[in-house]
């Protein structure tokens, strides 16, 4: 057993070393761009056993953190990157189709996308000598793809043992680093570093159970991340298991351990803007207000999005109507309208925070402007109960006494049963109290991202038709101004396959084969049953000596078409071993 395991890890070691000149024998080195963003998607399990699924989904992850170590590198984040798949309304667990892989990197503005595949060998109990079980081993290919040209760019194959996951992730990452700047000032040992920086276990039992659906599971496997994190560094927390905790006990309704978990996070941490967003809300629901604005107003430094400012703003005045002090009460006011006024700058139609501002007007005895604002609100929400209610009283507050009673008509048309209520509290006392404050209650991380919105491609036809003049061009042996042409196809359609197999056709005619083999192999990534590729490259393969790989490709060809006589003619000078 011992012995096995010493094998497995000098294969992986190998295989962490060896990948960057593997990757460079695929195609022509190429100078880095000045500044790049770069999204990775997670990996696709090849295999029929969805318990490992959770190893594609740490791929994602794992990279797009290493990633971000990077100098002049952008990174689209992974809660950025769920947010595009709710965009596109897919799951998350979803294996995008390449062009959705497109869709998705484009919408993002990256330049680059990283996919992947992998298997899985499920461990086996030794056939004798008593030892236990042969580690899992997984074994994979990542592409690196120019979204803007639809260009496959590198392929990476890995694999090794799943319990040196994160060292074969963070070979990964460098190799892809090292294979867009060549000058990288990261060592491939300071990346094995940041890649190994949590055990094991612990990363294991968080991806299990943020991927499993049942929320006993993912309890068990998160309690059990943030145990195995402490075995080896003692005195901290695992952030990532302490707001999945968080999110989980949130989902029930338990606000005093959501609120402990989510409280756990520092700044600086991946999630702490999202885990102090929801622990505010938390102690809000607690009845813990001086706490909520605690974290809120800290977090509204940090994190200047409307919806912390919103709900800064309506816990301030939520607890100013609570106040009995007259000086605190005025404190809570100012507060509560300085946030509020800065999230109408940020998001000046945002009905909820229109809504909240209008009240903080009103509790202010500000009633002319108050009224002026939830005028302006009524052409947004017409027929709302509480804001008619609001409107009607600031109105008689204000003096406008016919205008007051025709809304407060409204009021009592639209409110429903609470309109009794809130009509007999108001007659008592003035009091607005039942009138209730609105908080965003979900954390809206496309406030932070600018995001494209979809469009809708009227292009089609045009694509086509300089598909048709490159076609002549080519024809007609005009190599320089077919290139061109070819490029505007990719540039409306990067995954267009044909464009990338006519620009392999022109640089294997100039000779240029590296470049005609990379071009040729885009092209089968967009359509593997493109059988002219196919040809083109056995006959490529087949001048270089690599009969092989030639003979791999007229193979392929001759099962998509057994009549092509270009292909059984491949086939044939490959197992003659003619030129």
């Amino acid at each position: 057993m011992f012995k096995r395991l010493l094998f497995a890890c000098a294969l992986v070691t190998a295989a962490l070393f060896n990948a960057p000149a593997r990757a460079n024998a695929q195609g022509a080195a190429a100078e880095p761009p000045l500044h790049d963003t770069i999204i990775v998607l997670p990996f696709e399990n090849t295999t029929n056993q969805k318990e490992y699924n959770w190893i594609g989904a740490s791929f994602a992850d794992a990279l797009t953190d290493l990633f971000a170590q990077a100098p002049g590198l952008s990174v689209v984040s992974s809660d950025e990157r769920e947010l595009l798949y709710q965009r596109l309304r897919l799951p998350l667990t979803a294996q995008p189709s390449r062009a959705t892989m497109i869709k998705i990197a484009r919408e993002a503005k990256a330049s680059l996308v990283v996919i992947g595949n992998y298997s899985v060998k499920p461990a086996q109990e030794a056939a004798a000598g008593g030892e236990k079980t042969v580690p899992l081993e997984i074994s994979g290919t990542a592409r690196v793809v120019r979204v803007n040209e639809g260009q496959l760019w590198r392929t990476f194959d890995f694999g090794g043992a799943v319990t040196n996951l994160q060292r074969t992730q963070g070979a990964l990452a460098y190799n892809v680093l090292y294979l867009r700047d060549e000058a990288l000032t990261l060592s491939l040992n300071r990346v094995l570093e940041l890649a190994t920086k949590v055990p094991p276990r612990a990363f294991e039992s968080l991806v299990k159970g943020v991927m499993t659906d049942d929320l006993e599971k993912r309890s068990a496997y998160l309690q059990n991340a943030g145990r195995e994190y402490a075995k080896v560094h003692p005195g901290e927390i695992y952030p990532e298991a302490e707001f999945e905790l968080g999110n989980l006990y949130y989902q029930r309704g338990d606000w005093k351990n959501a609120a402990e978990h989510y409280s756990k996070l520092k700044k600086g941490d991946t999630h702490y803007g999202e885990a102090a967003f929801y622990a505010g809300l938390s102690k809000q629901r607690l009845g813990d207000l001086k706490g909520a604005l605690d974290t809120l107003v800290t977090l509204a430094s940090d994190l200047p999005l409307t919806g912390v400012y919103n709900n800064a703003g309506a816990i301030s005045l939520q607890a100013a109507r609570q106040e009995k002090t007259d000086a605190e009460r005025d404190r809570l006011l100012k507060q509560a309208i300085g946030f509020l006024e800065r999230a109408r700058e940020t998001d000046p139609q945002d009905p909820t925070v229109l809504y909240n501002y209008s009240y903080a007007l009103f509790m202010s005895g500000k009633f002319p402007e108050a009224t002026d604002q939830l005028r302006n609100l009524l052409t947004i929400l017409p027929r709302s109960g509480e804001v008619l209610f609001l409107y009607s009283k600031a109105l008689e507050k204000a003096g406008q006494t016919e205008a007051a009673t025709a809304a407060d008509n409204e009021a009592r048309r639209y409110l429903g049963k609470p309109y009794a209520q809130c009509q007999t509290e108001w007659q008592k006392s003035q009091s607005i109290a039942c009138i209730s404050l609105r908080v965003v209650p979900a954390f809206d991380v496309a406030q932070s991202i600018e995001i494209q919105q979809p469009v809708v491609d009227t292009t089609a036809a045009n694509a086509q038709d300089i598909m048709e003049k490159a076609r002549k061009l080519y024809a007609a042996g005009q190599d320089d101004e077919v290139l061109p042409e070819l490029n505007r196809v990719l540039m409306i359609e990067p995954m267009n396959a044909e464009a990338h197999l006519y620009i392999g056709r022109v640089y294997q005619r100039r000779g240029d084969l590296v470049r005609a083999i990379s071009s040729l192999k885009t092209a089968l990534f967009w359509d593997a049953k493109l059988i002219d590729a196919h040809i083109l490259l056995g006959r490529i393969f087949l001048e270089q000596g690599d009969r092989a790989q030639a003979l791999a490709h007229a193979r392929t060809a001759i099962q998509l078409d057994p009549n092509n006589q270009e292909a059984l003619a491949l086939y044939r000078q490959v197992e003659t071993g003619a030129k």
